[in-house]
């Protein structure tokens, strides 16, 4: 059978239509597919990294900004770190990296070397400055299963395309650097 080429261009566009659909699906999922699991309140841990965990209130602006996520803030401190843990039950753009957050309260910030933990737990940092305030904020998310992340749009992207099932912890240390 001869095709003529304006057939064979038909045949190829059809097929480059269809192959780009397949790779598009992962992002068209519905709403109850990228639900992971049921609601529920979160048990804030104890203790963090060996250390008791003081609950801090959060400020009305931190209220403000945390309204409409999908899942629960608390904020902490150990006595010499404050701690903002987040708790997510399905893959979300609110939640932000700790450096957008720093920035936009005015903060100058500077990208800092992976850290690795004592657990060998890899954290994404940064350093930030203010009116003389210096800060070094590390920052990762983790599931129950034993995936981390030392940034969020790396989780972001793994939780879309179901590499990961939530919920997810996200786990923020500041601490006042010389």
């Amino acid at each position: 059978m001869h095709v003529d080429s304006s057939r064979r261009a038909v045949y190829l566009w059809l097929g480059i239509v269809f192959h780009l659909g397949i790779a598009a699906m992962p992002f068209f999922r519905t709403a109850s597919e990228v639900q992971s699991a049921p609601v529920s309140t979160p048990e804030w841990p104890q203790q963090f990294e060996g250390r008791p965990l003081i609950p801090l209130t959060l400020t009305a602006e931190e209220r403000g900004f945390h309204r409409g996520f999908p899942g629960q803030v608390a904020r902490f401190t150990d006595g010499s770190r404050e701690i903002v843990m987040r708790w997510i039950h399905r893959p979300s753009r609110r939640l932000h990296p700790a450096a957008d957050c720093l920035k936009a309260v005015g903060y100058q910030v500077t990208p800092k070397p992976i850290r690795m933990d004592a657990e060998r737990r890899h954290w994404g940092c940064v350093s930030a400055q203010r009116q003389g305030k210096r800060l070094h904020v590390c920052e990762r998310i983790y599931d129950a299963h034993g995936n981390s992340w030392s940034d969020v749009s790396s989780w972001y992207w793994a939780a879309i395309l179901g590499k990961t099932s939530g919920p997810w912890w996200a786990s923020t240390l500041a601490e006042a650097s010389g």
